[in-house]
Parts: structure tokens; C-alpha cells; sequence
């Protein structure tokens, strides 16, 4: 049996181990002031389309701050379009309810989308500013930025609706 050379482990190399095992978590980003994590309940305020929903996690005390980052980083949470609705549905380990307590506790800060950076992907490299990237989501909806901040507003997903039908039909002829 042939024994293999060890590769040698370089500055990059390690660099690019670690990026490439990195996961790739939604709703996290950063104040552009100070670098401090955040995550992002809501992209957007309703008719408030400049302005988000944040929490600093490394405020919560530890058995809250784990089942928070616990339930961001699950797929339900993962896959969910809004972090706030999905932690709407959630409960700390002692039974409480994460949304409400964290807004009855001041920990939810309304913050200017323009003062978020966001994180996505391995690297360095993957960031935007939350006001560019709501404008690209409301882009590719096809909507305007105020309706991405009413987007559960019926009226709103009906207007999604609409316009699928409409590229569906015109696709068929």
C-alpha cells in the first residue's frame, strides 16, 4: 500500500479550506459604523422601504442567544424570504416566544437599510448593502420597493400572481 505525500499547508491554502467549509448563512450582515454582527428580522418596514428590522445576537444572554441562532441557522429559518416571520413561530428553551420577547425587551432596533451590509456566500468578496439587494429582490419580483415592504399584504402577493399569469400566457404564444 502506497502511502500519500502530505500536501504542504500554506497561508492560502488554509485560507481557502476555511472559505470553502464556511456556511452560507442568510439574514446576517453588519452595521457599516462599527462592523457589529446583526441579524436581519425584516429587510424591510412596511411603507417604510428605506428602513429594516435588527437585532444584535450577542446581546441576548447565552441559553437565548443559542436557541436564536439555532433557529436562524435551521433550514425552516434559512429558507424563510422574512427571518421575523419564522421566529414569530418560535420559542425559546424555556417556552417564550422569541419575536415578542425580543420586541418587549427593546432588542428589535429599526435601523436605515443603507447602514446594513449583508453577507452572503464563502469570502470576503460576498457583501452588498441591504437597500441594493431589496432593490434587486424587488426587481426580480417585478415590484416596487414599497411593495416589497408590504409583500404579505394581499393586494401585493395578488399583484405577484397577476403578473405570473400574464408572463405565463404571453410565454405560451
Amino acid at each position: 500500500m502506497a502511502v500519500q505525500p502530505m500536501m504542504p499547508m500554506d497561508v492560502e491554502g488554509t485560507a481557502e479550506t476555511i472559505a470553502a467549509n464556511r456556511k452560507r448563512i442568510k439574514h446576517i450582515g453588519f452595521l457599516k459604523s462599527d462592523n457589529s454582527s446583526v441579524a436581519i428580522l425584516f429587510r424591510t418596514v412596511p411603507n417604510e422601504p428605506n428602513n429594516c428590522l435588527v437585532i444584535g445576537p450577542k446581546f441576548l444572554d447565552n441559553n437565548y442567544h443559542d436557541s436564536f441562532i439555532k433557529s436562524l441557522e435551521s433550514a425552516e429559518g434559512q429558507s424563510s424570504f422574512e427571518l421575523g416571520k419564522f421566529i414569530a413561530r418560535q420559542r425559546f428553551t424555556d417556552g417564550v416566544e422569541m419575536l415578542s420577547y425580543l420586541h418587549q425587551n427593546n432588542f428589535i432596533k429599526k435601523m436605515p437599510t443603507k447602514d446594513i451590509t449583508v453577507t452572503f456566500g464563502t469570502g470576503n468578496n460576498g457583501t452588498i448593502s441591504l437597500d441594493k439587494l431589496n432593490t434587486e429582490i424587488a426587481k426580480q419580483k417585478n415590484i416596487s420597493l414599497l411593495e416589497l415592504s408590504l409583500l404579505d399584504a394581499p393586494v401585493v402577493e395578488e399583484k405577484i400572481k397577476t403578473d405570473v399569469t400574464k408572463s405565463a400566457k404571453k410565454t405560451k404564444k
